[in-house]
């Protein structure tokens, strides 16, 4: 199941029972008024990454509007964002497909870091790289890192291998 282009909105009350839910979230999660918030929302087919857990009405209730909860999470092998604000004395949640699309491996690389993967690509050491691109060994060594992080891969060479493979490197 995915939820419509309309997003699906449940609204619980201060002790997290749903009063009520429109058709798009009856479509997705059943009828849920009278029961808990995080079991309707919680137990979703196909739902991963939901933070819904006894007492978590209680918990969005206690914070302010500016602490709304954000989560991104994926239903059905596809993103979405559950967003749960805190209005007077309910808690109105609500479930829609996510515009953010994902980045493409090599677009979440900055262009520092790809400056630094093409100088491991020619065979430079940290050091080299560093003098070349006026950076400290350091900061070298971070941007490696952070590359590796980002990609997955535990080598240098894995980095450059893969650069090449996504078409970053020439």
């Amino acid at each position: 199941m995915q939820p419509a282009l309309i997003p699906a909105l449940l609204i619980a009350n201060q002790d997290g029972t749903v009063i009520a839910q429109n058709q798009p979230a009856r479509r997705l999660m059943g009828d849920g008024r009278g029961r808990a918030c995080w079991k309707v929302v919680g137990q979703m087919p196909d739902a991963e990454g939901l933070p819904c857990a006894q007492g978590c009405v209680r918990r969005i209730l206690g914070n302010r509007l500016d602490e709304a909860r954000n989560t991104s999470v994926l239903i059905g092998g596809k993103r979405h964002v559950l967003t749960c604000v805190p209005v007077e004395n309910t808690a109105v949640c609500m479930l829609s497909a996510s515009t953010v699309r994902t980045a493409a491996p090599w677009q979440v690389l900055t262009r520092r870091e790809i400056d630094v993967l093409r100088l491991l690509a020619e065979g430079t050491t940290t050091i080299e790289a560093a003098k070349r691109l006026n950076l400290s060994a350091a900061t070298v060594r971070t941007h490696v890192e952070n590359m590796r992080n980002k990609l997955g891969v535990t080598t240098r060479a894995s980095l450059v291998a893969l650069g090449f493979r996504l078409g970053v490197l020439d």
